[in-house]
C-alpha cells in the first residue's frame, strides 16, 4: 500500500500494517483526530473506509486535500497547472531571504539551496494568483511542500538544520503529482480536537503528540507555506514569530504538551468522540506512562493493548542527543490501544 507524506517525527508509516490489523474486523467511517501528514487516514481510505481528519496544523489541510479528497477528474486539472508551475522562473522572496543560506541571530540557516528557494518563492506566489478552487489550490500547495521536502536540509523537524548541505539539496526542485491515491472523498477540519463537533463514526484514531514539544514549532515553515502570510521570523532557525515564546499563538497550544493537562485532555477527548471504537497510538516515551491511563480505559466496555517494538525517531539518535543521553536506547515500545465504548 502506497502512502505519502513529508519527513515527520510522528510518522506512523511503518506501523500502518499493525494499525490496520487492530481494526481488521471493522469497517465504515473513521475520524483521524490529530492527522498530521494524513498517512494513517490515507491507509484507511485505501481500505475502503470513509475518512474525516482534523488537526491544529494549517499544513494538514493541504495534505488532506491532496491525499484524501483528490479524485481522478482533479488530476486532469492539476497536470497542466503543475507543468506551468514547474516552468516558472525563480525569484527571491520570503523563502529565499529566510531559509536559504542566510545569517540569523548568530547562526546560519541552510534549509534550501538558494536556487530551490527562489523556485519555491515563484511557484507559491503563482499559486496564490491562480483562479482555481480552494481544493485545487490546496492540492498544489501540498505538491509544492512535497517537492520542497525532497530537497531540504533537515532530518525532518524545523527546529534545526544540517550544518553542511545534504546531497539531495543540490537537486533541482520539481513538482510531481503523487500516484496511487484512491478511495472515497474525505473531509478535513482545521482546529482543536477538544472543540470540533465531530460527526458520528465507527472508529476514531487518536495520535496526539504526548510530548513537551510543540509540533507547531517543529513544522512552522509548512504552515507558513500554506498560509503564505510571509511572517516575521526569529531565533536561530528563523521560526515564524507567532511560534516563539512571548509571541506564541495561543490557538496553536496543545494540552498534550504538558504533564499537567495531558491526562485530562486524553479523558475528555475519548469521552466526547461520537464513535463506537477508539484506536490510540501511544509510546513508552510519552509524557504520561501508560499505566496512568488505565483507570480511564477501564471506564469503557473493553480495551486491548498491543505492544510493538519500534525504532526511535532519528532526532533521538544523532547530534546533541548522542552527547548527553548516555543511556539512550535505539528502540522504544509503541502501544496500540483499542477501546470499545
Amino acid at each position: 500500500m502506497q502512502t505519502h507524506g513529508v519527513k515527520y517525527i510522528g510518522s506512523k508509516r511503518t506501523l500502518l500494517p499493525h494499525i490496520l490489523e487492530c481494526v481488521s474486523d471493522l469497517g465504515g467511517t473513521m475520524l483521524d483526530v490529530c492527522t498530521g501528514t494524513t498517512r494513517v487516514a490515507q491507509a484507511f481510505r485505501h481500505k475502503g473506509w470513509d475518512v474525516m481528519t482534523s488537526d491544529l496544523s494549517w499544513a494538514s489541510e493541504a495534505y488532506a486535500h491532496l491525499f484524501l479528497m483528490v479524485q481522478e477528474e482533479d488530476i486532469a486539472v492539476l497536470e497542466p497547472l503543475v507543468a506551468e508551475l514547474n516552468a516558472v522562473e525563480g525569484v527571491s522572496g520570503w523563502i529565499t531571504s529566510s531559509y536559504c543560506d542566510v545569517i540569523a541571530n548568530g547562526g546560519v540557516v541552510r534549509m534550501w539551496q538558494p536556487k530551490n528557494g527562489r523556485k519555491a518563492d515563484a511557484i507559491r506566489d503563482r499559486i496564490e494568483e491562480l483562479d482555481v478552487s480552494h481544493h485545487i489550490k490546496m492540492c498544489l500547495i501540498g505538491i509544492l511542500i512535497l517537492a520542497m521536502d525532497a530537497v531540504d536540509n533537515s532530518v525532518g523537524v524545523q527546529q534545526a538544520y544540517l550544518k553542511e548541505w545534504a546531497t539531495r539539496t543540490h537537486n533541482d526542485m520539481k513538482l510531481v503529482i503523487p500516484t496511487g491515491i484512491a478511495g472515497s472523498v474525505g473531509r478535513h477540519v482545521v482546529g482543536d480536537c477538544l472543540a470540533i463537533d465531530y460527526p458520528r463514526a465507527t472508529l476514531a484514531y487518536v495520535d496526539p503528540p504526548y510530548s513537551p514539544h510543540s509540533y507547531a514549532t517543529y513544522y512552522h515553515i509548512w504552515d507558513s507555506i500554506v498560509r503564505w502570510d510571509k511572517p516575521a521570523v526569529g531565533l536561530k532557525t528563523n521560526r515564524r514569530i507567532d511560534r516563539v515564546a512571548g509571541t506564541f499563538d495561543a490557538t496553536m497550544k496543545s494540552d498534550w504538551n504538558s504533564k499537567k493537562t495531558a491526562v485530562s485532555a486524553f479523558e475528555r477527548l475519548i469521552d466526547r468522540l461520537p464513535v463506537q471504537y477508539v484506536l490510540i497510538s501511544y509510546s513508552d516515551e510519552s509524557l504520561i506512562h501508560i499505566d496512568k491511563l488505565r483507570p480511564i480505559l477501564e471506564k469503557y466496555k473493553s480495551y486491548d493493548v498491543t505492544e510493538i517494538d519500534y525504532k526511535r525517531n532519528i532526532m533521538s539518535r544523532i547530534g546533541n542527543a548522542t552527547l548527553y543521553d548516555v543511556d539512550r536506547k535505539a528502540d522504544n515500545v509503541e502501544y496500540l490501544i483499542r477501546i470499545e465504548k
